[in-house]
């Protein structure tokens, strides 16, 4: 599905390193296997104003913490910030929870996702409820 999201951006890439890996998967490990790539890259992470909380609860935190600069995505919700991070506010009310609580109930999805991604979901029987 993110192949077909980001086809034609020329300045994102896909990495499949986490598929790649026996479960689990933790952030830190991938914040480590790209630095093993690419020691030099600035590494920024995007995590959702709803998920900050949580935060301090990955696994690793504190060495994930130096490796990499979290971004926070407010849409437009959150309360006042309660955290350090830089924040990138836009007034997006898209999220994957949403998505995937819309297809398991039958609504549409359509202009949240790229049609493509769209496409996947509904050829896949992704996000259904078990038994349907």
């Amino acid at each position: 599905m993110l192949h077909a999201a980001i086809h034609g951006q020329e300045d994102f890439i896909a990495d499949d390193c986490e598929l790649k890996r026996s479960p689990p998967s933790y952030s830190i490990d991938t914040v480590l296997q790209i630095r093993e790539r690419d020691p030099n890259a600035e590494l920024f992470w995007l995590i959702g104003a709803d998920n900050v909380s949580a935060l301090t609860k990955w696994h690793r935190f504190e060495a994930l913490n130096d490796l990499v600069q979290f971004i926070v995505l407010d849409r437009g919700r959150a309360e006042k910030a309660d955290h350090k991070y830089p924040v990138v506010r836009r007034n997006i009310d898209i999220s994957a929870t949403e998505i995937r609580n819309r297809v398991a109930s039958g609504r549409s999805i359509r202009y949240l996702v790229p049609q493509a991604v769209e496409e996947i979901i509904r050829r896949e029987k992704l996000y259904r409820e078990s038994g349907t």
